[in-house]
């Protein structure tokens, strides 16, 4: 069975944290880190930032 998380891999998503939100297309997620590619680059959240992760539409909708 797939965790909820796995199931995003390689899609759009947003990965909010206390005070920045991100979107890009996630790559990996790990226990220490959350690894996106977005159009200005690679980013990488510490998890113990991360609030939230969830899927994002390309019409820039959270779903």
């Amino acid at each position: 069975m797939k965790r909820y998380l796995d199931r995003l891999l390689g899609t759009q998503v947003l990965v909010r944290t206390g005070s920045v939100n991100y979107r890009g297309v996630l790559k990996e997620v790990t226990e220490d880190q959350v690894s996106l590619q977005a159009p200005t680059g690679w980013r990488e959240i510490p998890m113990d930032r991360v609030v939230d992760i969830r899927p994002f539409d390309r019409v820039g909708n959270r779903q």
